[in-house]
């Protein structure tokens, strides 16, 4: 009767286990890194669809002759009012300091700030709307 040897020798399991905690070190800090990529591009992100609202209600602005109409042409005045143009409005831990902006139709720089850690990033504010 012949003996068949079945399983893996502890020294293997050893080298096994030696070889996936030298991994996870490698991997981990690259996780890490992964969060506060994440909200670095959730930041950007934000403030180029604040940008993009801005654009769209200034063309809506210009279509109806800056007259206000719902859904088309909403009164910009300042920075903060690019949270009234997002359609689920400014998430909660951001917020747009109340800068006023220029004549209507000119760009002007507007800061959105993440409350967590005070990160920032600039959007173009267009004042719309009479």
């Amino acid at each position: 009767m012949k003996r068949t040897v079945r399983g893996f020798t502890l020294i293997e399991q050893i080298a096994a286990i030696a070889l996936a905690g030298a991994a996870s070190a490698v991997a981990v800090p690259a996780l890490v890194d992964l969060q506060a990529d994440a909200e670095a591009a959730t930041l950007r992100s934000l403030a180029q669809a604040a940008t993009s609202a801005m654009v769209l209600n200034q063309a809506g602005c210009q279509v109806t002759a800056q007259a206000l109409v719902p859904g088309k042409c909403t009164p910009v005045r300042h920075c903060g009012d690019v949270a009234e143009l997002l359609l689920a409005g400014l998430p909660p831990g951001y917020q747009v300091p109340e800068a006023p902006l220029g004549a209507v139709g000119v760009g002007a720089a507007c800061r959105l700030i993440r409350d967590s850690n005070g990160a920032e990033a600039a959007f173009i504010g267009i004042a719309a709307g009479t």
